[in-house]
């Protein structure tokens, strides 16, 4: 089993924008997307191949692999192996304009 690494952002700006985002019309919609994106963490752990390539011209991006949120196709996991160790990079609304999520915030 990989171990899952997440990135200080992820703790810190993905999870808590999107739970605040779905919490204001329904909170208990908030926490079931939360314990989904821990479940795909957890099928990211077994599987870490899970999802497809994140395809790109960008160099910076290459190796980056894209998983919807179990459940919640809407949200996605962008993730990358490194060894026995898959880094969870964005996790995200897929309506979102991704090349400038990307552009704005590089994250290794």
């Amino acid at each position: 089993m990989a171990e899952i690494e997440r990135h200080p952002a992820v703790v810190a700006e993905d999870l808590p924008k999107i739970y605040a985002t779905i919490a204001r019309d329904n909170p208990a919609a908030a926490e079931r997307v939360l314990d989904a994106v821990e479940v795909t963490f957890d099928l990211l752990a077994r599987e870490p191949a899970a999802g497809v390539a994140y395809l790109t011209r960008n160099a910076k991006l290459r190796g980056l692999r894209m998983l919807p949120v179990i459940g919640f196709r809407n949200y996605l996991v962008f993730h990358r192996i490194a060894g026995e160790r898959v880094r969870i990079l964005y996790v995200t609304h897929g309506a979102r304009h991704l090349l400038r999520l990307f552009r704005r915030s590089q994250r290794e």
